[in-house]
């Protein structure tokens, strides 16, 4: 009873301290400015309105009741707004307010008032990294509730899906608090903890940006030198006819005609032999970090799950082309389909399960340095 009594009692508090927060406050005001620009945007008969009316886009497929409408307004919520706003800039400036909980908690006076209650350790330490992720939580919520109720007037769409933000974001959150938190008690400083986490996330942007843009160039070149050695099998096909046919000129044009292809496939065959090894490595290197990135994909992908058009298709054109107009995408355009495609394959039980592996493997070094620290 008494422990129960002293768990809510350090809650309530770091409750409290982060309420009291100027940045709190701030990210709360900046979050409902956020949800009343995304509640701004409209959709009639004629296209899209903007800012309540006061600029309109007309549009023939963008308009009231498509499933266009529907797409790009949850593809904004998704795609954008959460990966913008709650991803980065919310997030930096929550780093900002957490930093401090720990180093400050292991000040002198401090953490002796906290020990003196009948709490052991490893429950203060819990606690208090739960109270830090409070600050997400709360925020996420808020912000969760009003995208909801902006979803729903402006599309109609009453999707219970919206708020899997709150776990995603919070989750992915706890993935750099981890970081946090560790160098705050090896260190005790507010300003340490904060640079080598604001590094940390930059590290697994980076790894993970490098290991896509790897794999999308390994994927490039393979449809080039495919396409290209399908090209030489016809060429080749019209010179042994054209030969067997007696046409010597016309099995000379073929043959000339070969050189171009044959030298494009084996150019991108090199260059793939080239990337594979990076990409094994950064694969390798990605396997052990957290997923902070897909983590939040997992909520566009969720959004998009029984929808005809994807924003990816809005983003491209390719949702408006029709049937007759279809053409062939170059390497590139290919290659970017087959990595959203390979995105979207990835287990969402993989993508949490491996980050939480690494969180929890933080944290209880974290918690060992923290239990054997002389207070």
């Amino acid at each position: 009873m008494n422990t129960g009594i002293a768990i809510l009692a350090i809650l309530r508090e770091s409750w409290l301290t982060l309420r009291a927060e100027k940045l709190f406050k701030l990210v709360l005001g900046l979050n409902m400015l956020v949800i009343v620009a995304y509640l701004s945007v409209g959709f009639d008969d004629t296209g899209v309105s903007l800012f309540f009316g006061l600029t309109h886009v007309d549009s023939e497929y963008i308009r009231s009741g498509t499933p266009f409408a529907r797409t790009l307004y949850l593809g904004i919520y998704s795609a954008f707004i959460v990966n913008l706003w709650l991803a980065w800039a919310a997030s930096i400036l929550a780093l900002i307010s957490t930093s401090s909980i720990f180093p400050s908690f292991l000040k002198e006076g401090a953490v002796e008032l906290v020990m003196s209650r009948p709490t052991g350790r490893t429950t203060i330490f819990f606690v208090k990294y739960i109270g830090g992720l409070l600050f997400v939580a709360v925020q996420v919520g808020i912000f969760t509730l009003g995208a909801f109720i902006a979803a729903g007037w402006r599309v109609d769409v009453w999707d219970p899906a919206i708020f899997l933000a709150i776990p995603l974001v919070t989750l992915f959150y706890s993935y750099l608090f981890c970081v946090n938190v560790l160098v705050g008690v090896i260190t005790r400083s507010t300003l340490t903890a904060l640079l080598a986490t604001l590094l940390f996330w930059f590290s697994t942007f980076s790894i993970h940006n490098t290991d896509k843009i790897l794999t999308e160039n390994v994927i490039r070149f393979q449809t080039s030198a495919t396409r290209a050695e399908k090209r030489v099998a016809e060429l080749e096909a019209e010179r042994d006819a054209a030969t067997a046919a007696g046409q010597t000129k016309e099995a000379e044009d073929a043959s000339h005609w070969l050189q171009g292809p044959q030298q494009k496939a084996e150019q991108a065959q090199a260059a793939v032999d080239q990337l594979l090894p990076w990409e094994t490595v950064m694969g390798l290197i990605q396997a052990i970090m957290p997923e902070t990135d897909r983590t939040i994909g997992l909520l566009h992908r969720m959004l998009e799950r029984d929808a005809d058009l994807s924003m990816q298709d809005l983003m491209s054109g390719r949702a408006f082309e029709k049937d007759e107009d279809h053409v062939v995408p170059d390497e590139m355009e290919a290659a970017q389909i087959e990595m959203v495609d390979r995105e979207n394959e990835v287990p969402g039980w993989w993508i949490i399960s491996k980050s939480v592996v690494f969180e929890f493997i933080i944290l209880g070094i974290a918690l060992w340095i923290f239990r054997r620290r002389d207070f």
